[in-house]
């Protein structure tokens, strides 16, 4: 009898999180780009290039070692992590059919395991509830995301906020609803959407989304939100 939580690949990294993108990335060379014989075509090339994926790495970890005290070279560190971070999650997809809930295959992966279901569709679009300002610092404003609905979709409420687990969001505003969006915050857990960038006293425009290992769900409406503390 098949459980019902099967062991799957999984990333215990958000992409800000850049040692831990780095330790999974250097798992990920000695573990998908060696069983080559389980892993046959991974969809990024290991190389050497910037585009691929051990040159994507190696910069990485050059900035992660020069980043202190050098304020370029952290902003350039942690948008080079998003893009390692953005690689591996091509790998996750590619990597868990192939180890097809056996533990074993997940380990030579070199991914983590996890009986938690992997998402089997993108994320819902969110629901922003509330932007507050009280509670906060000055200059900063807490999203608060509803709990994903289904409007009677074949997916129950359980099911679909099962599929929200593990899934990271992205902040964005505009003054107008028809944009252009900035982002503001970027790759964050639910619980997490606090971010900044809004002038007090003009109405702005918030657009949220999220991101799984299935890629980015749809965007939320656009939520009008006028900040009033100077």
């Amino acid at each position: 009898m098949a459980s019902a939580r099967p062991f799957n690949c999984v990333m215990h990294a958000s992409a800000g999180e850049f040692h831990k993108v780095s330790a999974l990335g250097t798992r990920l060379i000695n573990g998908l780009y060696v069983n080559t014989t389980l892993f046959p075509s991974p969809p990024i090339a290991l190389g050497t290039p910037t585009t691929a994926f051990l040159g994507a790495l190696t910069k990485l970890n050059n900035l992660i070692a020069t980043a202190k005290g050098n304020s370029n070279n952290t902003g350039l560190r942690d948008a080079q992590s998003i893009l390692v971070h953005g690689m591996m999650e091509q790998l996750l997809a590619y990597a868990n059919p192939i180890c097809n809930h056996i533990i074993a295959n997940i380990q030579l992966s070199g991914f983590d395991s996890s009986n938690v279901p992997q998402p089997t569709v993108k994320p819902l679009a969110p629901i922003i509830k509330k932007i507050t300002e009280d509670k906060q610092e000055a200059g900063y404003y807490k999203a608060t995301l509803a709990k994903p609905k289904t409007g009677g979709g074949p997916l129950t409420e359980k099911v679909a906020a099962a599929h929200q687990k593990g899934t990271h969001y992205t902040v964005k505003s505009a003054l107008v609803a028809t944009g252009p969006y900035t982002i503001l915050l970027q790759d964050t857990a639910s619980t997490k959407l606090v971010f900044t960038g809004l002038t007090p006293g003009q109405k702005n425009y918030i657009i949220i989304y999220g991101t799984n290992s299935k890629g980015k769900g749809p965007d939320s409406k656009p939520f009008p939100f006028t900040p009033q503390i100077p």
